[in-house]
């Protein structure tokens, strides 16, 4: 009978057996230690966005630089100026003993210089206005200026930079701004000076075509061919204006109460309030002490 050998493997064996799997096993998880992909490319992708963020960063800043160096920034004026049309006039014409001369008339959307704008655009006519008499003359340019537009109606001031009126013998030159549409054509326009409230006849300056200044000249003047002073009084108290047959006393006296003798080209004015349209004027001239007058007529 044959019996089959059996390895035993005793006890102290089997420790060694284990001992030695165990200490393998230590080994390779030390030597190995597992890897987390996932941490790597979430990395990855966080460096790579900083550096392109730095390289956005320094590329914008770059631009912005350059930029600002080429900006320039006024403060208080503004950088767009309206187009002026110009159109020189230089005619002249008298009105209340003041020498009216229209330099030039403008058009512009609006100026730097004035700031009241009740329509689209402006016209600024430039005047030199002179006064050559004794006397000192006040006027309101906002009552008596008025610019002419064919097929409207006479258009009243917004501004003015004139005084009311120079002091004897002085000049000065300013300007009138008027309201006007965009479609105006500065040639057809006139400048008219005269209340026509008070039935002033008025000095009227057109910019362009005919025009005869001699038209609005005073003509009047007095002269004394006695060899003594003569002192007839104010022209309130002896100067009459004949209306419908009526003598018509004057308004307002520029005249002097005496005139010396030997006197020649006293200038002043007499001022009447009378119906629009005359085309002849009759004046009395009343006697001293005793009752009369003498008449004399002047065409228009």
């Amino acid at each position: 009978m044959i019996m089959a050998k059996k390895s035993l493997i005793t006890s102290s064996e089997m420790r060694s057996v284990n001992d030695s799997v165990t200490n393998d096993t230590s080994t390779k998880s030390i030597l190995y230690p597992p890897r987390n992909s996932q941490s790597s490319k979430l990395w990855l992708w966080i460096t790579s966005i900083l550096i392109i963020g730095v390289i956005i960063f320094g590329g914008v800043s770059y631009i912005t630089w350059n930029w600002l160096k080429n900006v320039h920034v006024t403060l208080g004026a503004s950088n767009t100026q309206p187009a002026i049309t110009t159109f020189h006039v230089e005619r002249a014409g008298t009105y209340a003993e003041l020498s009216f001369t229209v330099l030039n008339a403008q058009y512009a959307t609006t100026f730097p210089n004035d700031a009241i704008q009740t329509g689209h655009a402006l016209v600024r006519v430039n005047l030199h206005v002179t006064n050559k008499s004794t006397d000192q003359v006040s006027l309101i340019y906002y009552d008596v200026a008025r610019l002419l537009v064919p097929g409207r109606k006479p258009i009243a001031p917004t501004n003015v930079h004139l005084s009311t009126g120079p002091k004897p013998g002085a000049s000065e030159v300013g300007w009138i701004d008027f309201p006007v549409t965009k479609s105006v054509q500065l040639s057809t326009l006139k400048l008219q000076l005269g209340s026509l409230l008070l039935s002033e006849t008025p000095l009227i300056i057109p910019f362009s075509g005919p025009f005869d200044p001699n038209h609005f000249a005073g003509k009047t003047t007095v002269d004394n061919n006695n060899g003594v002073t003569v002192s007839p009084g104010f022209g309130f108290d002896y100067i009459r204006l004949i209306i419908n047959g009526y003598n018509t006393p004057p308004v307002d006296n520029t005249l002097p109460h005496d005139f010396k003798a030997g006197a020649h080209g006293v200038v002043g004015r007499v001022v009447y309030k009378g119906p629009a349209g005359l085309t002849r004027l009759d004046f009395a001239f009343l006697v001293q002490v005793v009752q009369g007058q003498n008449t004399y007529s002047v065409n228009l």
